[in-house]
């Protein structure tokens, strides 16, 4: 199944606080499975370089303890649970061993923004038995460049937003907001696919770019009836999270 081939994609999975079912969890990721939707995913890296299914750099926000992903082993991180519900974080092996290839998966890989290589070679070894439909993806094009060069088999694309990141290395006010510079770099890497924010879903540059290197787009994050006639109108493949039964049913129809 392509990417986007697809009604849309959980962000963070299926989560619902309401119901103890907490972002990038086991359990949003399998409800999402089970409800026939793509999923999209955060990776964070552990001290040994292990994709770990989390999207802030800290642990407080989620699980209420202290520490940094990025200075902890993995089998240290797995241990931790959420601070609602019984999950615990997994890794993204644990993650494609939930999925196995039933439905497509967006993987963000969250960036220092340092330059420095990170995981990227860790998401390829992890990556490289896995046969489902995926793909990896980051608001940095410094992550997409050493994937590229560390030759990953898998489709890669580029998140962006209206005003790119301000941690996006040597990039002057004056091009974070015309926000021309990511669509350049786009093309430059010659990505697989884009995901752009949805309230800028109407961006020239963005269809003149889609157009130009007919590949799939994505919008984040899609919260309403209204979002999602805005990503329908572009062609967007929406990347949503809510609570609204009628976008659910919305979703439901349009597979």
């Amino acid at each position: 199944m392509p990417l986007d081939q697809i009604s849309g994609y959980a962000h963070r999975g299926l989560h619902n606080p309401l119901f103890s079912v907490v972002e990038n969890s086991a359990t949003a990721i399998r409800m999402a499975v089970e409800a026939g939707v793509g999923i999209e995913i955060d990776v964070q890296m552990s001290s040994d370089r292990v994709p770990m299914v989390f999207h802030d750099e800290t642990l407080f926000r989620l699980t209420g303890e202290d520490g940094r992903l990025s200075f902890m082993k993995a089998a240290n991180i797995e241990s931790v649970k959420y601070s609602v519900g019984t999950d615990h974080i997994i890794s993204l092996e644990d993650c494609l061993n939930l999925v196995q290839g039933k439905v497509p998966l967006l993987i963000e890989v969250k960036s220092h923004w340092t330059g420095l290589p990170e995981m990227e070679q860790g998401l390829i070894d992890v990556l490289k038995t896995y046969d489902g439909p995926h793909g990896l993806m980051s608001f940095d094009p410094s992550i997409i460049e050493r994937l590229k060069k560390l030759g990953s088999p898998s489709p890669l694309g580029l998140v962006t937003a209206q005003c790119p990141s301000k941690d996006w290395p040597g990039i002057t006010e004056e091009q974070r907001q015309s926000g021309t510079l990511q669509f350049e770099k786009a093309r430059e890497l010659e990505i697989d696919f884009i995901a752009h924010e949805i309230g800028d879903i109407q961006n020239p540059y963005l269809s003149k770019l889609i157009q130009d290197l007919k590949i799939p787009l994505m919008s984040w994050t899609v919260k309403s009836s209204a979002m999602l006639q805005s990503a329908n109108e572009m062609n967007a493949i929406p990347i949503f999270e809510t609570d609204d039964d009628r976008l659910r049913a919305l979703l439901r129809h349009e597979r």
